[in-house]
This record gives structure tokens, sequence and C-alpha cells, in this order.
């Protein structure tokens, strides 16, 4: 089955945003690897939630206080601006876990829901 254009972007984004976990482990990496996780992730979340909220999902409250978590983890991170490869290495490692476990859990419940939508 062939994917719709919606999820086509979902996934690009979702790519995009490993691609910058993998630069924060990244020994030469800066903070501003940080901020530039920060800016991605807030207009990829907008987007969803913007589908979620026209598509009138059902777990959209649910959805959307996943995202607030993983907000609030990069906001502590930034408020801190730790400098040191081995920590920016941790802070990768737990944000793609934490990635990985978001968009193969409940971001293919909404990928389910978009597909069967009439909407889409």
């Amino acid at each position: 089955m062939r994917k719709t254009s919606a999820i086509l972007w979902q996934d690009a984004q979702h790519q995009v945003l490993f691609e910058i976990l993998d630069l924060i482990a990244r020994p030469d990496a800066g903070t501003e690897v940080l901020r530039q996780l920060h800016d991605y992730s807030e207009n990829h979340f907008a987007l969803e939630e913007h589908y979620m909220v026209a598509m009138n999902y059902p777990e959209t409250a649910t959805h959307i206080q996943a995202h607030d978590q993983f907000r609030k983890e990069i906001s502590s991170l930034l408020s801190l601006q730790v400098d040191d490869p081995e920590f920016r290495a941790v802070v990768s490692t737990f944000l793609t876990e934490w990635l990985k476990r978001h968009v193969l859990g409940i971001d293919k419940d909404l990928e389910a829901f978009i597909l069967a939508s009439d909407l889409k």
C-alpha cells in the first residue's frame, strides 16, 4: 500500500529529527545543535497538532502531552548550556530513544487514523 503525502511529510520530518539527534552526539557539535532540535521539533509538533485538531483525532490531548514532555526536556537542556561532548552523547541517546518510542508508538496510531480517514 502506498502512503499518502500526509504521511510522507511526517516520515521525512521524523528522519530530520533523528539526523539532528545524531549531530548532537558528535564531539565537535556545539550547543547550537540543541537550538536546531528545539526549532525543528516545534515546527514538526505544530504541524502534527494542526492535523490532529483539523481531523478531530480522538487522542489529541494525549499526543500533545507527549509533545509537551519532549518540549520540556529540550527547554531544560537549553537552559543548562552544557558544552560537554559526553553529556551531549547521553542527551542524544536519551532523546533518540524517546523519539523512537514516540514514532513507533503514538505516531503510528496517528498514522493509522490519518490513513483510515476520508479527510486525508
